[in-house]
């Protein structure tokens, strides 16, 4: 048996389907070389085809910021974390979260202190008990945290602190793990960080 002849429709519509994945230039051809066959001449303005590539983002006009500033909310490091580390305290990850510490810098003069003798030093410090338990940080908080909280210890430590941080949260933010393991490597950190803030 002979194959189905194609009918004219069908050919018209693999001729249309090729004619279109041409680039403009070989569409301009193929129309030349279409009106040359059939001896007549397309009437009227062929709309303009020709691709316009346009630059999205251009490093140049970005505006450049201070390095001491986080990029989350252009807030840096509220004094009050400092403090708490100056006198030798824990700062729980939840101060880091963009959440607090933009409450840090809106609210901070309302925000309770208490007093703490620390070496026979009275410190004035925040009352950690006005926010969340950081038992109770979901993984995304807990990862925007973690980045704030290293881009202050690249402020107040040595290299090899901040080294050691960077591998010490890039390791327990493994994707899977993270997804499989939160509640322990929470635990993990937080028993970490403990531990390196009793030093």
């Amino acid at each position: 048996p002979l194959p189905p002849v194609p009918s004219t429709a069908n050919g018209l519509q693999q001729w249309i389907s090729a004619f279109v994945s041409l680039s403009p230039n070989s569409q301009a051809q193929g129309a030349a070389v279409l009106d040359s066959i059939t001896g007549t001449k397309a009437t009227g303005i062929r709309p303009s085809v020709t691709p316009v590539s346009k630059v999205l983002f251009d490093s140049s006009k970005e505006i450049v910021t201070s390095s001491s500033l986080d990029s989350s909310y252009n807030f840096g490091i509220h004094h009050f974390i400092q403090d708490l580390a100056n006198a030798g305290e824990y700062c729980p990850l939840t101060l880091f979260s963009n959440k607090n510490t933009e409450r840090l810098h809106r609210e901070g003069h309302s925000l309770k202190r208490t007093k703490v003798h620390v070496n026979r030093v009275s410190h004035h410090l925040l009352d950690l008990a006005q926010f969340e338990n950081e038992r109770d940080i979901d993984p995304l908080t807990w990862q925007e945290a973690f980045q704030r909280y290293l881009t202050w210890i690249a402020d107040v430590s040595d290299a090899q602190a901040v080294k050691c941080w960077t591998t010490h949260f890039t390791t327990l933010a493994k994707d899977e793990a993270v997804r499989k393991n939160f509640r322990a490597i929470l635990e993990f950190d937080i028993e970490t960080r403990q531990n390196y803030a009793l030093r």
